[in-house]
């Protein structure tokens, strides 16, 4: 047998043009199911238990903001507008053979920089990641194939940048807490990442594909804009197009519970990597890695980012898991952060104060204009 020819996304999303939208009747139907399906809920309306449950963990550690001490290495603890560089660089200086390879562009739009990323992509090979250096839930993520490609992302968008290897492989969060005092992290949460495909027939177009496929239907939405220009074509006989290369739920990822990989191989490689980055110990840990086999033997694991408080244990978004279990994991998960924050603060760690995580929160909203 032969393998089947894989395509994937080389649109950029800022270049996506209109595209046919579904029936009425298609579009209700995709409606319904996501309502019954809480893991596609707004995110105001299922965060509402969790945030009583933070003020009330706040009336009861004394500090209605001693999570942002839980990771003194980040910004306010990784809640929110941590720059990513601020782990990574520590982990490529103290243990580079945990993370993918890196380097920051500043902001700007000096012709340097796009200079910077060529070369640093003459080193490590193309594709190339792109990303934010200050960004959450898979914003303005982008994978540049060519030079091109890096030219535009570089001059559409001024803030600072990672460029980063690609590290091809299967995708993991992993969630890991670690008080200050421990000899070792706790892993919490264990998500394999998937991306959602479409195999073709040589009849139906791609849009079709999409539509009649049980999972690629319900994110639809996301991925009409993202294939809009090619929403019309006829995908050849056993033509497998591979929809998503992000690894984040809101672009379209399917999340498996993996947290039974664990082994303690594996949490003896990430308390060695939390070594690798002091201060840092509460959040999830995104990685690639060649097999399972290797992720149970905690080896040729590479970073891609370390998140900080507000990231997820996203092992809750196995489709089907029920709601009951998701919050039980998030009031465990933030019931440590305020447990490990308080601990770090009475060693003198910084909390940042609620009307400064306020600001920071309404910085956020108004630099998530400049991303997709």
């Amino acid at each position: 047998m032969h393998a089947s020819p894989e395509t994937v996304s080389t649109a950029r999303p800022w270049q996506a043009t209109a595209s046919a939208a579904p029936s009425l009747r298609e579009r209700l139907s995709i409606s319904l199911e996501r309502a019954r399906r809480w893991e596609f809920w707004p995110a105001w309306l299922y965060y509402i238990p969790i945030v009583a449950w933070i003020l009330w963990l706040g009336l009861k550690h004394r500090s209605p903001t001693a999570f942002t001490a839980a990771n003194p290495a980040l910004d306010a603890g990784g809640v929110v507008g941590e720059r990513k560089h601020q782990a990574l660089a520590p982990l490529q200086e103290n243990a580079p053979d945990l993370v993918a390879d890196f380097i920051l562009l500043q902001a700007g739009t000096s012709p340097q920089r796009v200079a910077e990323a060529l070369g640093f992509a003459a080193r490590v090979g193309l594709p190339l990641v792109l990303k934010p250096d200050i960004g959450q839930r898979g914003r303005g993520v982008f994978i540049a194939r060519d030079a091109e490609a890096v030219h535009d992302y570089l001059h559409r968008f001024e803030g600072a940048v990672i460029a980063q290897r690609y590290i091809g492989g299967e995708e993991f969060g992993v969630f890991i807490a670690r008080a200050p005092d421990a000899a070792q992290v706790s892993v919490l949460s264990i998500v394999h990442k998937t991306f959602p495909s479409v195999t073709g027939d040589g009849v139906q177009t791609l849009q079709a594909l999409i539509l009649g496929d049980a999972r690629a239907r319900l994110i639809s939405a996301t991925l009409f804009a993202q294939w809009a220009a090619q929403l019309q074509r006829v995908p050849a006989k056993a033509e497998r197009v591979v929809l998503v290369e992000i690894g984040a739920h809101c672009r379209g990822s399917l999340f498996l519970d993996a947290t039974a990989l664990c082994t303690p191989a594996l949490v003896a490689t990430l308390t060695r990597l939390t070594d690798a980055v002091p201060g840092y110990g509460f959040g999830r840990i995104d990685l690639r890695i060649p097999s399972l086999e290797h992720l149970q033997r905690g080896e040729g694991l590479r970073v891609l980012e370390l998140n900080g408080v507000t990231a997820e244990s996203a092992h809750i978004y196995h489709p089907d898991t029920p709601v009951l279990d998701g919050y039980r994991a998030m009031f465990k998960q933030w019931a440590l952060a305020f447990s490990i924050g308080a601990a770090h603060a009475r060693q003198g760690a910084t909390v940042t104060s609620p009307l400064a995580l306020w600001r920071l929160f309404r910085e956020d909203l108004k630099r998530g204009a400049q991303w997709f």
